[in-house]
């Protein structure tokens, strides 16, 4: 007797050991689609299992039926040999615009929590705001994170964009640091749209960990990517393609025609603003490509900027904030941001990188460009950006330090002429 009780217990407890050895659906994140009614949903876990996910609206009685959507299951192995390898995507197609849902995921009977997202609103009394920052790691997480958790909860945040330099670096540990970054980020990229743009620390693996973790609009070709968000066209570019040996040709004509499209629609969507990795100008001693007189990234992306009339150019990379006057071929067009005549340029790459000691090592201690309006760095000083436009003529950026969530500085720049800046030179 006593040994067949034994046997059952010890099968209960193998079983147990099985059940908590199989891990749920994780990192559960979104991102906007190509139009305001889609949503697309990622989340991974550690077996090929059933993509679907639960939806409806979050207005909706516990009697009303729950939309459920299926999805694919993808296998990631390449650089994620230690990783959750079975990616899940799900893409949203029916939603309405404005409309908030309540949703959890699900992979072989396994449900998430519920979370709820907003669906991209369409009318033109919405005035969203937008968060901004790059480089963002320290093992897994960032000093910025709980602060970031409590501006989703306010609305109106449309969207969260991270301009590259993901968790130092997604396939660290065969991957297994990526996984513990996408699930840092959870409590705030499975409720906002997480927007990304690639930068060097996704280099690793032919980019395959940003390639496979994140889904953005498809009428790029995952390196870049352009959507309209109320009354702003933002373009995503890659500043990686300059030191890989990439498609620089084919973005440079995917962007000379995206924004001659733009242009076409500025009475809907009067504000340009473009981000990407590395910055074209900077006032670190750090010896990038920023530091130089002869940078590569200004010299194949700034004229297509400038005569576009991109408005704002937000970038990361170094660690550090720095705002510019407007600027054009090493050029001050004014110390104000009245009807610029350049695209203002902004560096926020200080939300938590990982090198000495888990300090930010780009320091800002000699002479800068006649450009540099504004410059912070400390290390140890760690912060984000807030953005949004009131209106057709009106924009606000403002930087938020991580200690006490002070504000570090802010400004508005003010724009009657949208176009190109050289008709209006």
């Amino acid at each position: 007797m006593d040994t067949r009780i034994c046997t059952v217990v010890a099968f209960v407890v193998f079983l147990c050991l099985e059940c908590l050895a199989l891990k749920g659906p994780e990192q559960i994140h979104i991102a906007y689609g190509s139009t305001a009614s889609e949503m697309v949903v990622m989340w991974s876990t550690s077996e090929n299992s059933s993509s679907i996910v639960h939806y409806r609206h979050s207005s909706a009685t516990n009697s009303t039926k729950v939309t459920f959507r299926d999805g694919e299951c993808r296998l990631f192995t390449f650089g994620n040999e230690k990783g959750l390898q079975y990616i899940h995507w799900v893409h949203l197609t029916d939603l309405t615009p404005g409309q908030s849902y309540d949703y959890q995921v699900e992979s072989n009977s396994q449900q998430s929590q519920v979370y709820s997202f907003t669906a991209m609103r369409t009318d033109k009394d919405w005035v969203p705001q937008f968060i901004f920052y790059g480089d963002m790691g320290r093992h897994g997480g960032a000093p910025i994170l709980p602060h970031l958790k409590l501006e989703v909860k306010t609305p109106p945040n449309a969207a969260i964009f991270h301009v590259g330099d993901f968790a130092y670096d997604l396939s660290s540990e065969g991957g297994i640091n990526g996984d513990e970054f996408m699930n840092r980020i959870q409590d705030i990229a499975a409720v906002v749209p997480y927007m990304t743009a690639v930068g060097n620390h996704e280099i690793n693996y032919n980019f395959s960990h940003y390639l496979n973790r994140f889904t953005m609009p498809t009428n790029g070709n995952g390196f870049w990517y352009s959507i309209n968000i109320a009354n702003i066209h933002f373009i995503s570019y890659s500043t990686e393609v300059y030191f890989t040996n990439g498609p620089v040709a084919e973005q440079l004509l995917w962007l000379k025609q995206d924004l001659n499209e733009a242009n076409r629609n500025r009475d809907k969507q009067p504000w340009i603003i473009a981000f990407g990795h590395r910055p074209m100008y900077c006032s670190n001693l750090d010896g990038d490509d920023c530091t130089t007189s002869h940078s590569v990234v200004r010299a194949g992306l700034e004229s297509v900027f400038y005569e576009n009339g991109v408005d704002v150019i937000i970038q990361g990379h170094e660690h550090s904030y720095e705002r510019l006057w407007p600027v054009y071929n090493e050029t001050v067009t004014a110390k104000n941001y009245i009807n610029p005549k350049a695209p203002v340029h902004i560096i926020s790459g200080a939300a938590g990188c990982s090198e000495v000691y888990d300090l930010c090592v780009d320091p800002m201690l000699g002479p800068r460009g006649p450009w540099s309006a504004f410059r912070s760095w400390l290390p140890g000083l760690y912060g984000y950006g807030l953005l949004k436009a009131p209106n057709a003529t009106h924009l606000y950026f403002e930087q938020k330090l991580e200690f006490l969530g002070l504000r570090e500085d802010a400004f508005w720049i003010v724009q009657n002429n949208h176009g190109p800046f050289v008709q209006v030179n």
